[in-house]
């Protein structure tokens, strides 16, 4: 297969420019000024991108496609549907979590996990590695796990009661072996201690609606965590990364510890940015519960000027999505289903609340979407480039389109979006997927289980 894109503006994270691209089979072959159709093979396919953004693929880095909840719910996007949405909005590239049950092992999770991916997803992906227990073996597990192509583990400081908590003790050793062997340690950063204090405090009131999320799970706990584990790292002169980065408090924190030389890295995503905690006062707030639960309007602020600071490496989704009906199923904030769908409309909102506003440029909004997840979790440059000879992987832009986001128009099967009534002005009219292209003016052409998995390399951070 042939493709000749002509015309558009080329984005980069060190240019704009107007270039043409020519793929041929799933390559980039030459990125250059005017490229001629008839200096190309015969049977080329062109696309006139005139007026229109050219950008490397996105990498939507924290995602929960087909996970089990502690109540044995399923979400609504499996693999299959999950990467369509993520698709039609210019993803092609997701990575997931393989998550270790306690009793099991790590290569069983992963092994478990590569089998419900498989002949599913439609764009590529990778997966992250959660630990909740260590045994005997488990460094012998990680070093093998790294020639599978996991680059990055996930530590939570939360969710004791489901099995996902790592005891704090074992946090060092985790931590001592995650270094010596280059792993990036990722980390869902809430002080569960200061959780139960919290809960002690309502034992009585007996349901907890909603809005008590987020008294449950105020800014400092994020902060407390973060300390923590960022100070065991700089002890240990190894990188961590924090995940959904929620609040003012978080980055405080974040700041404290680079301050005092740690090297810590954090991500953030829309939601945060965007969306504020009154809305788990409203009607079916239950549709806007997640954890960290959504702060305020000051906490939005802090985390654009965060990134707008280059404080912050990554924006990306945390899809995890229900239907509204799963979601409304209990009123009690202890039992509802935590998570939201995302990766559709992230990079739009991305563009329309970040680089349309000022908060940054739109070579940076490809570094925050594309190229440094690519770079961290060891993707670059086969992903996140626009580089000749890489993975010919890219979004046509259109950055005067204007649309409304609806419930209706998104491709989950949560059925939904918590961005229902947002406005955007710039969105992708086309995703190409190693030199095919998957979706193509909102009609999708590409197939289930075109999707492969992509080993990941030893992160930039190390």
């Amino acid at each position: 297969m042939k493709l000749l894109i002509r015309n558009g503006m080329i984005v980069t994270p060190d240019q704009v420019c107007k270039k043409d691209i020519l793929i041929i089979g799933d390559k980039i072959r030459e990125v250059n000024d005017n490229i001629l159709p008839r200096e190309i093979f015969h049977g080329c396919k062109i696309i006139d991108a005139s007026g229109k953004f050219v950008i490397p693929g996105i990498i939507d880095a924290h995602t929960h496609y087909f996970m089990k909840s502690s109540s044995n719910q399923i979400t609504a996007d499996d693999f299959y549907s999950g990467s369509i949405s993520a698709a039609f909005g210019g993803v092609t590239t997701f990575i997931d979590y393989a998550e270790q049950q306690r009793g099991h092992t790590i290569k069983e999770a992963f092994a478990n996990r590569q089998k419900e991916a498989k002949g599913k997803a439609v764009v590529d992906y990778s997966l992250h590695q959660s630990v909740c227990s260590l045994y005997p073996n488990l460094k012998k597990d990680l070093e093998e796990l790294k020639t599978e192509g996991v680059n990055s583990l996930k530590l939570f400081t939360t969710y004791k009661e489901d099995g996902s908590m790592l005891d704090k003790e074992s946090w060092l050793d985790l931590l001592r072996m995650s270094r010596d062997l280059k792993l990036l340690i990722t980390v869902h950063a809430e002080d569960d201690e200061m959780i139960d204090q919290n809960k002690t405090k309502y034992k009585e009131k007996g349901e907890l609606p909603p809005y008590f999320h987020t008294q449950l799970r105020p800014p400092e706990i994020e902060y407390e965590a973060i300390k923590k584990v960022g100070n065991m790292a700089k002890s240990l002169d190894m990188p961590i990364y924090i995940v959904h980065l929620s609040s003012e408090k978080g980055y405080k924190a974040l700041k404290e510890i680079r301050k005092s030389r740690g090297k810590i890295f954090a991500e953030t995503a829309p939601h945060y940015l965007l969306l504020t905690e009154d809305l788990l006062k409203g009607k079916d707030a239950q549709k806007y519960f997640m954890t960290p639960p959504l702060r305020k309007k000051e906490d939005n602020l802090a985390l654009w000027r965060a990134i707008e600071n280059n404080d912050i490496e990554v924006i990306a989704s945390d899809h995890c999505s229900y239907t509204i009906e799963q979601k409304l199923s209990s009123s009690n904030c202890l039992n509802i289903l935590s998570g939201i769908p995302g990766s559709e409309t992230l990079l739009p909102l991305v563009y329309s609340y970040g680089v349309r506003r000022g908060y940054f440029d739109i070579k940076r909004m490809v570094n925050l979407l594309s190229t440094n997840p690519a770079k961290i979790f060891g993707l670059y440059p086969e992903k996140g480039s626009l580089k000749v000879g890489t993975d010919a992987d890219l979004v046509i832009f259109d950055p005067e389109k204007e649309i409304i986001i609806s419930d209706s128009m998104q491709h989950t099967a949560a059925g939904y979006t918590p961005f229902d009534g947002f406005k955007v002005k710039g969105y992708p009219i086309a995703t190409i997927l190693r030199g095919k292209v998957i979706v193509n003016e909102n009609r999708f052409y590409g197939e289930q289980g075109g999707g492969k998995f992509l080993k990941g390399k030893e992160s930039v951070l190390y």
